[in-house]
This record gives structure tokens, sequence and C-alpha cells, in this order.
């Protein structure tokens, strides 16, 4: 039976339960072990990056990919939790009666429990994916034939071995908390509980910002012999339609996916001040670095994300040294190619400290990225460092123009090197990204 309750679920304490995946798609969209295509990086998710997937006019996919537990270390699962975020597109449309696929988790076998192909004895599986619709309670009222437009809703669409034989079965979530409107972002969380083999009592439930949208507890996964069958994948499918196809680009924006073995919830606020360092070991380091306001972040005007992993540019660098040092105002016009630049100030207060030089003929190059070479000169002259050490401290910055300030940075422990543990190289010549410029200045003035 199905039962729809109007009600706030209380959250479950995930963390104390197995974590399988909690993936904030900061570093890209390929997560996916086993292949995945169509999946394209958002800039703006919910928090930080996303991914969005887009299904073309006239086309059916959007994209597709799997993520196979054993695959990532994990036995399979007869329980599962998952979470994500999703906004559906302000102009998203939905040809009625058509419907589309939305991620869940699936058991696949020789391509059945998908496109009209049921599980059979000898190859059983099942899939749970989720579903979009514009099926609405005002249906076939005047005026709403089909519903309104700028809704969407959601639903299972499972095969199970009581679904349709031509194709998977067709649940609905409730109509009013399962009913979401287009160019907002949600919280949506799933449960599947695999059925005791040859019992009717498997469980599908849906969430949508922790209130419950669709409670099942008679699902039939697997036959009596089936006590092997559990959840291999969760399989990101993007899909419009069974025959139709889409009438216009649509997309649809995910972030945040997590999977679980105890409900997560909907709480994915960030360890400090940012959301894309978690995890990071220069995160104490920018956590520094933000309270001492020498960085506000990358994404203004939210400012919720650092971006650890991008490189370090002369103006970015400039803001970081003057903000650090506490570097004094100046009335001077070092260079013409700064003109207009949020950063020509701090650009300036470093000229006239005798920390940069500029990079030709009153030129600063304000957009080239720094190289970590060129850092140990900056902050050997910003700290004013003299001590270069005894001897060579690393075996390939011979013959570098900024060997002397890299002994001293090495001296004075503000760098140990590029390759721990041994740390007998210091990669002059590659970029410094973010989060080692917040180290680097952290343990260059941070006790000062």
């Amino acid at each position: 039976m199905v039962t729809i309750l109007m009600v706030t679920a209380v959250p479950s304490a995930g963390a104390t339960g197995e974590t399988y995946l909690d993936e904030r798609f900061e570093d890209g969209v390929d997560i996916f072990r086993s292949g995945h295509w169509g999946m394209l990086p958002l800039d703006n998710g919910h928090q930080g990056a996303g991914l969005k997937s887009v299904m073309p006019t006239g086309k059916h996919w959007g994209s597709s990919g799997w993520w196979h537990f054993e695959d990532n270390g994990f036995s399979q699962p007869e329980e599962l939790y998952w979470r994500y975020w999703i906004r559906f597109d302000d102009d998203f449309y939905i040809a009625p009666p058509a419907r589309g696929k939305l991620p869940g988790p699936a058991t696949l076998q020789h391509d059945r429990c998908n496109g009209g192909r049921p599980s059979v004895p000898g190859e059983p599986c099942f899939s749970a994916r989720m579903m979009f619709s514009r099926t609405y309670p005002s249906a076939g009222e005047p005026g709403y034939p089909n519903g309104p437009d700028g809704v969407t809703r959601l639903g299972f669409y499972t095969y199970h071995l009581d679904s349709p034989s031509h194709r998977g079965d067709i649940w609905d979530w409730d109509g009013e908390t399962g009913v979401l409107t287009n160019g907002e972002w949600y919280c949506v969380e799933g449960r599947i509980k695999l059925n005791t083999p040859g019992t009717s009592d498997g469980v599908l439930q849906g969430w949508v910002n922790e209130q419950i949208a669709f409670d099942k507890d008679d699902v039939a996964f697997r036959r009596s012999a089936e006590n092997s069958l559990n959840i291999r994948t969760f399989w990101f499918d993007i899909y419009y339609g069974g025959s139709d196809t889409s009438p216009r680009d649509n997309e649809i924006q995910f972030d945040s996916l997590a999977l679980s073995s105890e409900k997560i919830g909907c709480d994915v606020s960030q360890n400090g001040t940012f959301y894309d360092d978690d995890g990071s070991i220069f995160e104490s380091d920018i956590e520094w670095m933000a309270a001492e306001g020498i960085t506000k972040g990358c994404n203004p005007p939210a400012n919720d994300r650092y971006c650890p992993n991008d490189p370090v540019t002369r103006d970015v660098m400039a803001v970081y040294i003057a903000r650090a040092l506490g570097l004094p105002a100046t009335n001077d016009d070092f260079f013409d190619d700064d003109d207009g630049s949020i950063f020509e100030d701090d650009i300036n207060r470093m000229a006239a400290a005798g920390i940069t030089r500029g990079c030709g003929e009153r030129l600063f190059c304000p957009r080239s990225v720094v190289d970590r070479g060129q850092m140990a000169a900056f902050l050997s002259r910003a700290l004013g460092l003299t001590d270069a050490g005894s001897g060579d401290l690393f075996v390939d910055d011979d013959n570098s123009i900024f060997e002397s300030d890299i002994d001293r940075l090495a001296t004075r422990g503000i760098t140990k090197g590029c390759n721990p543990p041994t740390n007998d190289r210091f990669c002059p010549g590659l970029p410094v990204d973010r989060g080692a410029m917040a180290a680097f200045l952290h343990r260059a003035v941070g006790d000062n």
C-alpha cells in the first residue's frame, strides 16, 4: 500500500551510520569510476559548485553515470538512503503526458529492469529511479487540463516483481510536498530497503526538504531464491520520456549528493568559513586567512568558497601580502596595466614597499599566474629575509634566479618542499595554488 504523510520527518544522524559517498562537486563531476557522460560542471550550485544535465530538444538522454558500491570499496547493501539537492530550470517544460527519469538505486542484469525489460528468474534485477512529471492534483479541472506550468512533480519509476511487463511502475509522490517550483533548489532524499526474499515487505520512501512525500512498505524486489541480489549501483540517470523526446533544452541542476546507511538530512553546512576546503590539508591555514581578513573567498557576493585548487595570480598575491603585512597606502601609481583593477591599490602598496618590481616597463601583469619560485621572491622581500642558511636545500632549484629566496624560506620554516616525505625538491616552476598560498602565509606571519 502507499501511504502519504504530511508530517515533518525527524532528521536522522546519518553521520553515525556508514557514509558511502559525500560529494559536493567542488572538484568537478568525475566521481563515477565506471564511466559517465552528459554531466556538466555548474559554477553556482546550491552551495558552491554543482553539476547540471541538459536533455536537448528532440532527444531523450541528458546524462548517465554509475556509482558501483564494490568499485568504491563497499559491500553491496540491502538498504540505502540517498540525498541530493535539485533545481529544475526556470523554463523546464514537460509536454503531457510525458515523464522522465532521475537518479536512484539499481541492480541491473543484462540490461534488464530498464527499457521495458523486467526482472526474470536467472536474470534478477530491480531499479528504483526517481521520476519527474507534470501530474498535479488540479489535472482535469477547468483551465488546468494537465496541471499548471512552472512546477514539476517527483515520483519513483520502479522495476519490481509486480511492475507492468512492458515498463516500470509509476508512483507519484505527494501532490503538495512532492511538487517543486521550477527555478528553486530543493533537498530531496530517498530510501530503499530490499524485501525479505519471497516476501513483499520492501520499502521505498521519499522526502522533500525533510518532509515525507512518499512511503510504501509492500514492495517485492527479490524472489525467494534471490538472497544475493543487493544494491549494486547508484544510477545517475537523466532521461526524458519513454517514446517522447524533450520539447526544449531542459536543464536540471544537482548538488551535494550523499549515500549512507542511515538517513542523511539536509544539513550541508560547511566546517568553518568555506564549503570547498573541508578535508583539505590546508583547511586550518585557509581558516586563519579568513579570520585575519586576508581572504574573503572566491565567489562574491556569496563568498562561501575559497577555491583552494585554483592558481594564484599576481594581483591576488598582492592583495594577500598587502593585507597580511598591513602595508601602508601610497599615492604613487607604479604600473599602467592595472588601471581599473579592484586590486590596484594593493599592487601599488607592494611596489612602494619594494616587494615587487613588476614584469616590464610600467607593467605588473596582474592576471599572470605566480609560480613557486616567484612566490618565494615575493615573500622573501616582504619579510626582509636575509639568512639563506647553510648549503643548497633543494635539488631542483639550481640555476634558478630565485634559489636564494627559496633557501631563505626553507631556513625560516615557511616551506618544506613539494615532495613529502623526502622534501628535497621545491618545484619552483609549478603554479602556486590558493591552498598552498594560505599555508605559506600562515607560516610566514601567523605567529607575528
